[in-house]
């Protein structure tokens, strides 16, 4: 085992409160500006959607004649005529937008009048809409990025120390590529990624806490609860697991009244949930099974169902870099999707090895709805994996479950974890974003073409104002690298800490320290 220091309390918090989250965003902004306007997924619908998202406005969205549809900027729904060709390069835009990109077309693809989404995110980001699209479009993506860091900087500060590991550990692990391409992006799956990280931890927070400390994690939890469940209709499902969650790790500590007062809080925050996912068409139609073009697949009924539950682990692994980025015409290197595999998988094993009744029955759901829910769906639309529900929809799921893991439980050690050990993590973990990174930008500067170069005369970038891409490469990486870094230490330090200041301390219950429950060189030992 390799010894750790003691650095000092003092030390860690300036470097967690200054440096850690500048360096993620700066890595978050690098993801942001690293595809054009029209990249994420369904983006021609989400930047439609955010420039009505406050109603009729002139020369942003007004109502078509006859309500026909919205008149929308030409630029929200025609940027992505590189879709679904990888050797068609972000430049084809200039054609395709021509000279006034701004003028008005009609368009029904917009939640307005489609309604497929609750209109909560629409509404917050249609602030920044603008008749400039593309500047627009990246002050949305900086925006989702803040928010994001700053949750996530809260939420740590809140959270007693021993908690940490489990927000930190989980998301780092689990966030690339596709968590931190969407985080920064227009997309409303950015929301549904940072809540299915952290709304647990808020509420379970909420529940051991006291004073100032757990009035601030209260207003985080319902914050992203309306976050969750007001991005995508599936989160709402997912925040009342989260919530349910938190009510399972705390029930021990909470005994008659106190319990049921402390839960009527989750429950009122579950009915916010069912009440939002009730605004979202679109989780009425996968219900009815009249998702659009569902019932197009070979296979049907036992035969259907079989080859789903065989197929659903793709759904589960897709958002490490299996699942190409974009409009699934980024693909990914192996090395991403090997090193996010092998270190999710070391991460939950580490915690297999402490297991109490709470622990699995949280593994257990965890585990059921990463399978019951996507195979339900393909099978209402009589649909195969690989199509409708795409990974990033779960992605939130798999990073509770791997929380879940981390947990742990009253006289049963977790797995030590050295510094060389953490070490290895953070450095296959950073090799995997860079990688990422270089393959998203490269793929619209250039197209599919060989060689290692991000540009040449002539490729996409944006206007005036945006770093080279091989700067925005170069920084990006090297910020997420130091800031897992910077994490890495921070959760060594607490754990080193811990063990100094304790001695023969009394047993934790089953949500307790995980610093109490395994050797103090564990990275999960932090009080």
């Amino acid at each position: 085992m390799t010894e750790i220091r003691h650095t000092g309390p003092g030390r860690s918090r300036v470097s967690l409160l200054l440096l850690a989250p500048l360096l993620l965003l700066v890595a978050l902004g690098s993801w942001a500006v690293a595809s054009p306007v029209g990249g994420a997924p369904d983006e021609n619908y989400h930047i439609a959607s955010i420039w009505c998202g406050a109603g009729d406005r002139p020369g942003l969205c007004e109502t078509a004649p006859d309500g026909a549809g919205q008149r929308v900027p030409w630029a929200t729904i025609a940027s992505q005529c590189y879709a679904f060709h990888p050797e068609i390069t972000a430049n084809c835009q200039k054609k395709v937008l021509g000279s006034d990109p701004s003028h008005l077309v009609i368009t029904d693809h917009v939640n307005s009048t489609a309604h497929f989404y609750s209109p909560v995110y629409y509404a917050v980001m249609s602030v920044f809409a603008s008749s400039d699209v593309a500047v627009s479009v990246i002050v949305v993506r900086l925006l989702n990025a803040v928010i994001f860091v700053a949750i996530v900087t809260a939420l740590y500060l809140l959270l007693p120390a021993r908690r940490r590991p489990l927000l930190v550990v989980p998301m780092a692990a689990t966030l690339i590529p596709w968590g931190l391409f969407l985080v920064a992006s227009v997309n409303p799956s950015g929301w549904a990624v940072l809540a299915g990280g952290t709304l647990w931890l808020a509420m379970l927070g909420f529940l051991e806490t006291s004073g100032r400390r757990r009035i601030g994690l209260g207003v985080l939890a319902a914050l992203l609860t309306v976050m969750g469940a007001g991005a995508r209709p599936d989160m709402a499902v997912y925040a009342v697991v989260a919530l349910a969650a938190a009510v399972l790790i705390a029930g021990r500590g909470l005994r008659g009244r106190r319990f049921w007062l402390s839960i009527v809080y989750p429950v009122a925050l579950s009915i916010v949930c069912f009440l939002l996912y009730l605004t979202a068409q679109q989780a009425t139609a996968w219900q009815n099974g009249s998702a659009p073009g569902s019932g197009g697949g070979t296979l049907h009924g036992r035969e259907l169902l079989l080859r789903n539950l065989l197929d659903v682990p793709l759904l589960w692994f897709g958002s490490f870099g299996t699942w190409p980025l974009g409009w699934n015409d980024v693909v990914m290197p192996a090395v991403v999707w090997v090193g996010v595999m092998f270190v999710v998988g070391a991460v939950v094993f580490l915690g297999f090895a402490a297991m109490g009744w709470r622990k699995a029955v949280l593994l257990a759901v965890g585990a059921a709805a990463l399978i019951v829910l996507p195979v339900y769906l393909l099978q209402r639309n009589d649909m195969e994996v690989g199509a409708l529900v795409h990974p990033r929809y779960l992605l939130p799921l798999v990073t509770m479950f791997v929380g879940f893991a981390m947990l742990p439980v009253r006289g049963k050690k977790l797995l030590a974890l050295t510094r060389v050990q953490a070490g290895g993590i953070v450095a296959i973990l950073s090799v995997a974003n860079a990688v990422a990174l270089y393959s998203n930008i490269k793929r619209y500067t250039l197209g599919n073409v060989t060689g290692l170069r991000l540009t040449a005369p002539g490729s996409w970038w944006w206007e005036a104002g945006v770093p080279h891409p091989t700067i925005v490469w170069l920084v990006g990486s090297a910020a997420f690298l130091a800031a897992l870094s910077v994490l890495a230490r921070e959760l060594l330090s607490h754990q080193a800490d811990v063990f100094a200041q304790r001695s023969g301390s009394a047993g934790l219950e089953e949500h307790g320290s995980l610093a109490q429950e395994s050797s103090p060189r564990g990275l999960a030992n932090t009080q």
